[in-house]
């Protein structure tokens, strides 16, 4: 089955939907676009054959030639920051008493990331009180956040 480039563009289009389809017709001259625009609203159910031949059209031009294993990049000597993101979804105690748990250098740092609690969780930490269930939820805390900020 033969194409024309102009089908094969509509049936492209109308595979990516509507939403993506108007955004890539912004970026063709207005004639062309508005051509494939009435094509894609008046375009019929394409065949199997069709379709399969406008995405293997369209994967050649995605396949990159074989290239050579890259060369491995040197590792940095600077340790890479840790995110700390998840402990903004936590209740502020909660937060507090996993910084408790961290060496003084990296609760700095995770206190640098968040500016907007930073007092309420200095506060907090200081007022942390030993009881017998500390050792407990201190294993629970390290599994639960292993791999996060542990």
């Amino acid at each position: 089955m033969v194409l024309t480039g102009r089908e094969k563009a509509t049936i492209f289009l109308s595979i990516l939907g509507a939403d993506v389809s108007s955004r890539v017709l912004r970026y063709l001259p207005e004639e062309i676009a508005d051509l494939i625009a009435a094509g894609i609203n008046h375009l019929p159910t394409p065949s199997p054959q069709a379709l399969s031949e406008v995405l293997d059209e369209y994967q050649s031009f995605l396949a990159l030639p074989e290239s050579a294993a890259p060369e491995p990049l040197p590792r940095p000597s600077v340790t890479p920051r840790r995110s700390y993101a998840s402990l903004m979804y936590e209740r502020p105690q909660t937060t507090a008493f996993l910084l408790s748990l961290m060496p003084a250098e990296e609760r700095t740092e995770a206190l640098q990331a968040m500016p907007r609690e930073k007092a309420r969780l200095e506060e907090l930490i200081a007022g942390l009180k030993t009881n017998n269930l500390r050792p407990r939820l201190e294993t629970k805390f390290r599994e639960l956040f292993a791999g996060k900020i542990f």
